[in-house]
């Protein structure tokens, strides 16, 4: 089981986010999004800078209930669906023909992903803080690109306009 922490940054020009080994400060990935845009378009860089050519990038429909995650060769990593409307929040994630189920409860402050045998794949917890912070933990069933993403995925879904 790996752990890390995606923290959205404040005071930047457009939606970016620094993602940390959970317990270390240095940051390891930079993901940046493309403003002025219609849906959200974001790149993973490696490094706290966000230079050189990304190691992943998403991308997601204007009514972001669809988000597709690339590695760095534009190659289909993942697919995740969010409802139009629910009750609860929650998505499903398809990754190399399988299917993962992740609830979020109501509020979304936990949302814990499982494959067709009800085992956890995934944990992303919403952590209280001053900004958007997440707490990933994932088996290393899905690829680490598409666990880190899907965080930054639930913030735009859930929670980037409700500040």
């Amino acid at each position: 089981m790996e752990t890390f922490e995606v923290t959205q940054k404040l005071l930047s020009f457009g939606p970016q986010y620094e993602i940390t080994a959970q317990g270390n400060p240095t940051v390891l990935f930079l993901v940046k999004g493309k403003i002025l845009t219609m849906s959200p378009k974001l790149d993973m860089f490696q490094g706290s800078t966000g230079e050189g050519a990304p190691v992943a990038s998403m991308t997601a429909n204007f009514m972001k209930t669809k988000f597709e995650c690339f590695d760095a060769n534009k190659q289909l990593l993942g697919t995740l669906s969010f409802p139009m409307f629910a009750f609860k929040k929650g998505f499903a994630l398809s990754f190399g023909g399988q299917e993962f189920k992740a609830d979020g409860g109501f509020f979304g402050g936990e949302f814990k992903c499982t494959d067709a045998q009800g085992n956890n794949v995934m944990v992303i917890a919403k952590q209280l803080a001053l900004r958007d912070k997440f707490a990933v933990t994932t088996s290393g069933v899905l690829p680490r690109d598409v666990a880190l993403l899907s965080a930054v995925a639930i913030d735009q879904k859930f929670f980037q306009d409700s500040d």
